[in-house]
């Protein structure tokens, strides 16, 4: 029951984080991850695999810890300060990076199954 109970808050945690989020432009969001050169890290789609192997960017990543890493990030990459990247702009990449569904399943994908 407890862990019943723990995972409950867990998600009502991650949806108040996100509500804390500024409105922004996924669209917007897309471009700005190219013209920033994310994407040579991170890859294309924020999957990860990049030039230095970074880790995907989690899908559901709250707001709050996605403003963090942007700013003061851990490891290697660079910091993006407001001077660099707007709080309009780290809206906008936040909003790109919450519209990315997850890939389908090996499984599920027609050319990937063996005959």
């Amino acid at each position: 029951m407890r862990i019943a109970v723990a995972v409950v808050g867990a998600l009502c945690a991650g949806a108040v984080l996100a509500q804390d989020a500024p409105k922004g432009s996924a669209e917007r969001g897309k471009k700005l991850f190219v013209d920033l050169n994310c994407y040579s890290c991170h890859g294309t789609h924020g999957q990860g695999g990049g030039r230095g192997s970074e880790p995907p960017i989690p899908l559901g990543y709250p707001w709050a810890g996605f403003l963090q890493q942007l700013r003061k990030p851990r490891l290697d990459m660079p910091a993006y300060e407001e001077k660099l990247v707007s709080a309009q702009e780290v809206a906008d990449l936040f909003a790109y990076f919450s519209s990315i569904k997850a890939a389908p399943a090996a499984k599920d994908i027609a050319k990937l199954r063996t005959f």
